[in-house]
């Protein structure tokens, strides 16, 4: 049995299919790290609960390089609005990938069809 030839749309589907994998492997990379930023702005949230009225009157917060002072109020509604942001990025970033997991499930079916174990599109990484 002959070994199928790769024309210029099965080149086109192989290269859509990489490009779409390398994009989910860097959204997953991208979700894992704000999701360790949204753990790290629950722990600091949880930290500005158990100061006291003295130590909690000016809280100092990073911003890029730089220590800005809030009251505790104002650094309380500053996280929040910081934790609701990121948990929205990381629920975009979630969708787009079950998106790209889907179209590359696709590719694959048409894919493994045509050139059957002739081509490799797992990943050791995954």
């Amino acid at each position: 049995m002959a070994a199928p030839t790769v024309n210029s749309a099965d080149q086109k589907l192989i290269n859509k299919f990489a490009r779409l994998h390398q994009n989910f492997m860097q959204v997953k990379d991208d979700i894992k790290e704000l999701s360790n930023d949204l753990l790290n702005i629950t722990e600091a949230a949880d930290e500005l609960s158990l100061l006291d009225a003295e130590d909690s009157e000016v809280v100092p917060f990073r911003i890029g390089q730089t220590f800005v002072h809030f009251t505790n109020d104002a650094i309380v509604a500053q996280l929040e609005e910081l934790k609701r942001n990121t948990e929205l990025t990381i629920n975009e970033l979630m969708i787009q990938n079950s998106n790209s997991q889907h179209e590359m499930e696709d590719l694959k079916r048409k894919l493994y069809s045509k050139f059957g174990d002739r081509i490799n599109l797992e990943s050791d990484k995954e």
